[in-house]
């Protein structure tokens, strides 16, 4: 009879996970070529933790991080480590520096480092912030560093002399972080909804964007400057007009958090990467170990210009952190708390694109 109401309360839960929990997304059609991906299984990841990478400017290694407190450098081709670099705690943010030779990693034990890529030896570390370091990113000169944290603020660092300027005025954790490539604006976003922007020299406040209504976790530029991408808890990815601060497109579909944006080399296409579930099913799989089955969409291909989703994968088993297109466009790699990255061969992908019709 026990076995009976557990067999009963499970398959009650599930029913209920399957309502509830949003995951509509398990029925959709996505592209499902395994002919197109390769996958590594690099991240050491726990319930709610988190998995990141960022791609070399020479187009053959990645960074990844995580909930475990080890960095690894390592080729693409074939996974094989070049540098394991050890830190005291979880590492939820990396970059390289756009000349190759460094990479910045944001901690939580609130320390921001600067590791030497070909020698894996720590270069500096920068203290000050009082809580963890969410994001990071260099300037386009390698100059400066600029990282985001639990402590409502962000700094700009200075690489050479380790002295920073604080960027004050989120009220709460500050996740977002994009440098234009022009070097004129640093952006930030934060928990209180709102979209700051700095002068990226002198660390001055120039406006907000107050157009998300929940967190905005992820921040992007295109690389010519014109357009700015931004997402988060709300579910909408804006695409703004940097000339005039005002929304272009505004992409509501149904999926999650935004926690990923890239945009392709040419500026055409936004990748962007998701959480895998609404609030109730990350619930019961925090709790149930309900996880996905992997057919969860978490990655999507949108098209700039008209802002349709043009194709939409799964594969992973969980939310996916973040997504990067290689530096050539040939590949997106995109980092999942499932401890996996996949790299995804663009061409194949789009081979069989679609405007999303079934979501």
């Amino acid at each position: 009879m026990k076995k009976r109401i557990n067999k009963l309360t499970k398959i009650l839960i599930t029913l209920i996970f399957s309502i509830l929990s949003g995951c509509a997304t398990t029925s959709e059609q996505a592209f499902t070529d395994d002919d197109a991906k390769k996958q590594y299984n690099i991240c050491q990841t726990h319930k709610n933790s988190v998995c990141t990478l960022d791609y070399h400017p020479n187009n053959n290694l990645i960074a990844s991080s995580g909930y475990h407190p080890v960095v690894k450098i390592w080729h693409r081709e074939n996974g094989k480590i070049l540098h394991s670099l050890l830190h005291p705690a979880g590492v939820p943010s990396l970059s390289f520096s756009h000349d190759g030779q460094y990479l910045a990693t944001a901690s939580y034990d609130a320390n921001v480092r600067i590791w030497d890529v070909n020698s894996g030896a720590l270069v500096k570390t920068f203290s000050g912030h009082q809580g963890s370091v969410f994001g990071i990113a260099f300037s386009p000169d390698d100059q400066h560093l600029t990282s985001v944290s639990a402590d409502d603020t962000g700094r700009i660092w200075n690489v050479s002399s380790g002295e920073y300027i604080e960027l004050k005025r989120h009220q709460g954790d500050v996740w977002g972080i994009a440098y234009s490539h022009n070097g004129q604006w640093i952006l930030t976003g934060g928990e209180d909804n709102k979209v700051n922007i700095w002068d990226a020299k002198t660390g001055k406040y120039l406006s907000t964007l107050n157009e998300h209504s929940g967190a905005v976790l992820a921040l992007e530029f295109s690389h010519n400057d014109k357009l700015l991408a931004s997402g988060g808890d709300d579910y909408i990815i804006n695409i703004w007009d940097t000339q005039t601060w005002t929304i272009l497109k505004s992409i509501k579909q149904p999926m999650y958090s935004i926690y990923g944006l890239s945009f392709s080399p040419d500026d055409s296409i936004l990748v962007s990467s998701h959480r895998d579930k609404g609030l109730f099913g990350e619930l019961l799989q925090y709790h149930f170990d309900y996880g996905n089955d992997g057919q969860d969409i978490t990655i999507r291909f949108w098209d700039v210009k008209t802002g349709d989703c043009l194709q939409h994968l799964n594969g992973h088993k969980d939310d996916v952190n973040k997504v990067v297109f290689s530096p050539d466009g040939a590949r997106v790699a995109s980092a999942s708390v499932d401890g996996s990255v996949i790299l995804w061969d663009v061409d194949k992908v789009l081979t069989h694109k679609r405007a999303c019709q079934d979501e």
